[in-house]
C-alpha cells in the first residue's frame, strides 16, 4: 500500500525542534537496532604558544633570512653612501673654494691677482 507524500517535507536548511511531548524513536519490536558508533573523538593538542611558534619559523627560515636583511642593509647604505659622498665632494670643494680665496685676498702681492704684468716693466 502507497502512503501519500506529506505536505510538508522538511529541507536541509530547515531545523526541525523536537516537539515536548513527541516521545523518543524506538525500534519495532523484531528488528535488529544497531549499536550507534560514535567515532572517536579527537583529543586536541594543546596550542603551541606563540614563542614555539616563532622559534619554529626563524629556524626554517634561518641563514635565508640573515642574508635577506643583510642585503637590504647593504642596499640601503650603498644610497646614503651616494648621497653622502656626493655632499662631502660639494662641502670640501666649498671649503677648498674658499680656503683658496681667502688665502688670494690676503696676499695679492704675492699671488699676483689684481696686478698688471705690464705696469711693473719700466716705461724708459
Amino acid at each position: 500500500m502507497h502512503r501519500p507524500d506529506p505536505r510538508l517535507v522538511p529541507t536541509l536548511t530547515e531545523v526541525i525542534a523536537p516537539t515536548p511531548d513527541a516521545a523518543p524513536w524506538v525500534a519495532p519490536a523484531g528488528e535488529p537496532v544497531a549499536p550507534m558508533v560514535h567515532p572517536p573523538t579527537a583529543v586536541a593538542a594543546p596550542a603551541p604558544s606563540v614563542d614555539a611558534v616563532a622559534r619554529r619559523v626563524l629556524t626554517q627560515l634561518g641563514p635565508e633570512l640573515d642574508q635577506r636583511i643583510a642585503e637590504a642593509i647593504a642596499r640601503a647604505l650603498h644610497a646614503q653612501m651616494l648621497g653622502l659622498s656626493a655632499r662631502v665632494r660639494a662641502s670640501v670643494a666649498e671649503v677648498v673654494h674658499e680656503a683658496v680665496a681667502d688665502a688670494l685676498r690676503a696676499d695679492p702681492v704675492r699671488s699676483g691677482i689684481g696686478k698688471n704684468p705690464e705696469s711693473d716693466a719700466d716705461p724708459t
